[in-house]
């Protein structure tokens, strides 16, 4: 009777912990991380009889968790990922809103700087017109050091951001070890503890979503890494993370590992900065990866163009005289390369100053170069140290300045050994640098410093340009005269040692002038097809070198035989505005890349921030998406089924009703057994 008795009793129990399980899963059907629980029962063992063994009832053998590692892995691991999404197509968004249309703001404001140097070359003694320039020319500036003040405002926001992420992280990972401590101490009575598996498992995929890692599962807990295998959690020990600023840029915030959690700073040592692949996933793997391949990229991108365009009207400015009759000065200040000599170097004193030149064009301005010097051959080259190319080889003597690869190098001294030095061609904050350089309409340089002119008396049909300068143009003992001798096919008149640089169709050589040989050697010229000429080096009367240089001009028609053409100063500046057209005709120059203006160069700035801004979304949509398909699989199987649970509770409940009747059934029979005695 007692068999009956304790066999009812242990399905009672049985049904009564099925209810209260069941009944636990309804009430957390929409809490986060909880885990669907079921319990497992088995067969009481039996007691033996001479009928044979005889049943014992029902044994709860325990409460298990529907857990799979598997789903729950990858759904971390896709939850990690959407989240690092997220974080750079939030931002990356922000940042094409700022930027705005690539035909307005910056590009508005070149466009019309550009035109009023147009109307400067109409009217070169306007100073309203040169006025209006310089207003357009702050304007410009204004717009740029918006921009640098924006950038520096999301660096800042993506600072706060990655502090904020960072001491989340460190929440989490001293809760994970902490729970780990906690479930082998509970787990020591040999059943384990859903609750805190559960807790752990949450707190495990919220640091997924702020970072992504890797979890081991051991004898004593989850193990948590990074991608790089430094260690977060191990056993009941958790390890931080920290910022500082960053090595390359202080403006910037970088991840550190600073060590195990409690431990005194003087065991610590240094935090060891972590790099992108050791911050894969998570929000903070999206800042850091928008950091480093759209904010930063971006920045420098407009940097060089604007360092660019500052360059190639300071250079172009350089080539003119100003309302006084002065040469040009620069009309921007943007900052000057940025130098650094090698620490072997022969003469740790010695530093070169580089600025850029007008054309920059061989130059990638986000990349860092190498200036190295060879003694033995006296030859500097340049070498891009970014794609490891040569760029350019330059043998000055002791010329300097000298221009090298669209650096122009001025040098204190010659290097006495194998020097060499490292140049970023940005200067370290250019949109925020970037200013007007003068604030006088005058300091425009509209007119150019040489006019080239043909005799009133020539009889032929021979015309020449007005005459352009180049770099480090010189225009001393002029005037000049030459002379068409029809004979010869060449102009005469240039004294002795005289170079000259002569274009035809495309091809150029090189001719210095010798009247003591015969026939005497001058430069040649075909009235079928015309020339164009540069005088790099023309002597003057004396045989001194150097007196006037680097003048251009281009001849075409038919000149009569002594047709001359004078080469002299420009003696009224105030009426020339040539300098002005060449500085507004910059608009179409590629000097910037060789194949960009500077307006499709800005374009295609906008253009980029824009399109990685619609990458990141479809990816970010893409990811979602899988998280969705996963949480919808994980739930199948971890989650709370309402409808199931249900059906279990009425199942749950006949059993009791059940078993409460078996041991109804036992005490009818016990009191039937004493009435009988």
């Amino acid at each position: 009777m007692s068999n009956i008795f304790s066999i009812g009793l242990s399905g009672l129990q049985a049904a009564q912990i099925g209810i209260a399980t069941t009944g636990e899963n309804i009430s957390n059907s929409t809490t986060a991380g909880y885990t669907v629980e079921s319990p497992v029962y088995q067969e009481s063992a039996g007691q033996y009889t001479s009928s044979g063994y005889i049943g014992g009832g029902v044994t709860t053998a325990t409460v298990q968790r529907a857990y799979s590692q598997y789903l729950t892995t990858a759904l971390n691991n896709a939850q990690s990922t959407n989240s690092s999404y997220t974080a750079s197509y939030t931002l990356a968004t922000q940042l094409s809103n700022l930027v705005g249309s690539p035909t307005s703001g910056i590009a508005t404001a070149v466009t019309n700087f550009f035109s009023g140097l147009q109307n400067v070359s109409n009217s070169p003694s306007s100073t309203a017109a040169r006025q209006t320039v310089l207003s357009d020319a702050q304007t410009l500036a204004t717009q740029i050091n918006a921009a640098g003040q924006q950038y520096d405002a999301m660096r800042q926001s993506v600072n706060t951001q990655l502090t904020s992420a960072v001491t989340q992280i460190n929440s989490y990972t001293q809760q994970i070890a902490n729970l780990n401590a906690q479930i082998t101490s509970a787990s020591a009575t040999g059943q384990q503890p859903n609750q805190l598996l559960d807790q752990r498992d949450q707190a495990v995929a919220n640091l997924s979503q702020l970072v992504g890692v890797q979890v081991v599962q051991g004898s004593s807990g989850y193990s948590v890494f990074l991608g790089n295998g430094q260690p977060l959690v191990v056993s009941n020990q958790s390890y931080n993370l920290g910022t500082q600023p960053s090595s390359t840029n202080s403006s910037e915030l970088a991840v550190t590992w600073v060590g195990m959690n409690g431990a005194s700073a003087s065991s610590l040592g240094t935090p060891q900065v972590l790099n992108s692949a050791a911050l894969q996933g998570g929000t903070v793997g999206g800042l850091v990866s928008f950091v480093q391949d759209t904010l930063d990229p971006a920045e420098a991108q407009l940097g060089a163009i604007v360092t660019s365009f500052a360059a190639q009207v300071n250079a172009q400015n350089a080539l003119g005289l100003t309302l006084s009759g002065g040469a040009g000065g620069d009309l921007f200040t943007v900052g000057s390369p940025v130098v650094t000599a090698a620490s072997g170097n022969a003469d740790a004193s010695l530093t070169p100053s580089v600025q850029l030149t007008g054309d920059t064009s061989a130059l990638t301005l986000t990349d860092s170069y190498a200036l190295s010097y060879d003694n033995a051959s006296s030859t500097w080259t340049l070498t891009d140290s970014t794609t490891n190319t040569k760029v350019d080889s330059a043998t000055p003597g002791a010329t300097s300045p000298f221009t090298i690869g669209g650096l122009s190098i001025t040098l204190p001294s010659t290097p006495t050994g194998d020097d060499s030095y490292t140049i970023q061609p940005l200067s370290a904050n250019p949109l925020s640098t970037f200013s007007v350089a003068t604030s006088d309409p005058a300091a425009i340089a509209a007119a150019t410093p040489v006019v080239v002119s043909a005799a009133t008396t020539n009889a032929g049909t021979g015309n020449v340009t007005q005459g352009s300068v180049g770099t480090g143009y010189s225009t001393t003992n002029l005037p000049a005269t030459l002379t068409y001798d029809s004979s010869a096919g060449t102009l005469t008149g240039l004294p002795n040692g005289t170079v000259v640089q002569v274009t035809v169709g495309g091809a150029t050589t090189s001719v210095t002038v010798d009247n003591t040989t015969t026939p005497p050697t001058n430069p040649p010229y075909d009235p079928t097809n015309g020339a164009s000429y540069t005088i790099t080096n023309l002597t003057d009367s004396k045989g001194a070198n150097g007196v006037a240089t680097n003048i251009s001009f281009t001849m075409s028609g038919t000149p009569s035989n002594n047709d001359s053409f004078t080469i002299d100063g420009n003696k009224s500046g105030t009426q020339d505005g040539r300098n002005a057209l060449a500085l507004a005709n910059l608009t179409s120059s590629t000097a910037f890349s060789g194949s960009l203006t500077l307006t499709s160069a800005y374009a295609n700035y906008v253009n980029s921030i824009g399109n990685t801004a619609s990458q990141l979304k479809a990816q970010s949509t893409s990811q979602a998406s899988l998280v969705t398909q996963l949480t919808s699989q994980q739930q199948s199987v971890q989650g709370v089924n309402l409808d199931e649970e249900a059906a279990n509770l009425l199942q749950y409940q006949q059993l009791y009703q059940a078993n409460s009747k078996v041991i109804q059934t036992a005490a009818s029979l016990f009191q039937t057994l004493i009435g009988i005695f």
